[in-house]
């Protein structure tokens, strides 16, 4: 498919600094990969090209797609891994993500901590974990950027790069983006593709007001995707009228390809147990309808929240998968994950679970500011749906707490039925007698 409008003005810019606001499923990466492809062709030297990406997998299909073994794509990590090891013949071991003496908590905030580059507070087992790793000759995620800042900052350093390319802009942390400033020398052109409706990750120190700092710091030029590849117009039309509750500096709304209606609808179910029978019927209907397993997924703020419907999909032999902190796993079965790991994916179905005031929202986070990543985070994974979208919300729980529905159900617009109509939603026109398409819909990106 060629590159619509929007994509050109991008692919084919002159400005040395570009900042590329992409709505969900706009074909960003298309774009990335295409402006490499035809900076190649002009002549530029495929070596002085760095793409940093967010993930390993994002990384992975980057480079299968530019097809260009000499480009450097690499995770921020996985770049400053490298030059340490070749460049500066460091020796040391990489920590798993436990370490025992420490807990999930502590480690996170020790993380967040050097994010900052040291300008937050310190916190309480900072040096014992500091001397831990010593001792054991050890670096963390973190000290791998941190190492390579400190080397190169303020020197007329090795590492020259004509273009770079940052890829989910709003994840970034304060720590990266001192890091990118110092690869940028007095030629580099940038390109940042970022969307702040996205930015799910300021738990971990990610700040989307970077977008603003580095559009500030280089007069970058704003370009936007706002066509939307992946989502049927219903499901993009209530992820709109949510994420414009937030207070946002850059305002977007995508705009639909795929111009089928398909209902969105909360179910609402009077237990868990009720949802987790009711919603594997769900999925059984979609099967029957050609929709294969890993075109299914649930997805939940915490993965506690789906423990009876895990249960229910193993009494009745529906093959079902869940990730832990890898993405990297062949997909079979129903997919079953956290919208946190669902970010950068795409399903045909997509059933959201705990739609609960207290659960999604969650209650941590009551604060105005938070209370917008939180609607963040549902309008990611609302965009994950290529024709099928669903909540799912409960009445009771087996503690007996009684909750009330989500704010997000109504912010979105989205009509509420009994679950136990879900075998009426064929007669409610959802499927129309028309099978799901297999074939991904976003050749655009």
């Amino acid at each position: 498919m060629k590159l619509n409008e929007e994509q050109k003005k991008v692919v084919y810019s002159n400005e040395p600094f570009l900042f590329l606001l992409a709505g969900a499923g706009s074909g960003k990466t298309r774009v990335v990969v295409e402006r490499i492809k035809y900076l190649i062709e002009q002549g530029v030297n495929p070596e002085e090209i760095l793409a940093i990406t967010f993930t390993r997998k994002a990384s992975f299909e980057m480079k299968e797609r530019i097809d260009h073994p000499r480009v450097n794509v690499h995770t921020f990590h996985q770049f400053c891994y490298i030059k340490l090891i070749d460049y500066y013949k460091e020796t040391f071991k990489l920590v798993n993500e436990d370490i025992e003496p420490f807990s999930r908590e502590e480690l996170l905030e020790i993380s967040k901590h050097k994010n900052s580059l040291y300008l937050s507070k310190r916190p309480n087992k900072f040096i014992e974990y500091q001397n831990y790793l010593k001792k054991n000759g050890l670096k963390d995620f973190d000290d791998l950027i941190l190492g390579i800042y400190f080397k190169i900052k303020g020197k007329n350093h090795p590492f020259m790069y004509q273009y770079i390319f940052i890829d989910e802009f709003q994840d970034t942390n304060h720590l990266q983006y001192s890091l990118l400033k110092e690869l940028i020398k007095k030629d580099t052109k940038v390109l940042a593709v970022g969307d702040p409706d996205q930015s799910i990750y300021s738990f971990r120190g990610a700040n989307s007001k970077i977008i603003f700092l580095y559009v500030f710091d280089y007069q970058a030029k704003l370009y936007t995707l706002s066509i939307n590849y992946r989502s049927a117009k219903t499901i993009l039309e209530h992820a709109n009228r949510l994420i414009k509750r937030n207070n946002r500096k850059y305002k977007k709304e995508l705009t639909p390809t795929n111009i089928e209606n398909s209902n969105v609808y909360n179910l609402h179910f009077s237990s868990e147990k009720e949802e987790a029978f009711l919603i594997t019927n769900l999925i059984k209907l979609f099967k029957k309808h050609s929709i294969q397993d890993e075109e299914i997924a649930i997805l939940y703020r915490n993965h506690h929240r789906a423990f009876e419907l895990i249960h229910m999909l193993h009494y009745s032999d529906i093959p079902f998968q869940t990730y832990d902190d890898s993405n990297e796993e062949k997909k079979t079965g129903i997919q079953l994950l956290t919208i946190h790991k669902a970010k950068g994916l795409e399903f045909d179905a997509v059933i959201i679970l705990g739609l609960e005031q207290g659960v999604l929202p969650s209650y941590r986070n009551q604060m105005h500011i938070e209370l917008e990543e939180e609607r963040r985070l549902m309008f990611v994974a609302m965009t994950r749906a290529r024709h099928f979208l669903y909540f799912s919300s409960i009445e009771k729980n087996s503690d007996n707490h009684t909750f009330t529905s989500s704010q997000f159900i109504s912010e979105s617009g989205t009509k509420t039925i009994p679950g136990r109509r879900i075998n009426d939603i064929i007669s409610l026109g959802d499927f129309n007698g028309r099978k799901a398409k297999n074939s991904r819909s976003d050749s655009n990106h």
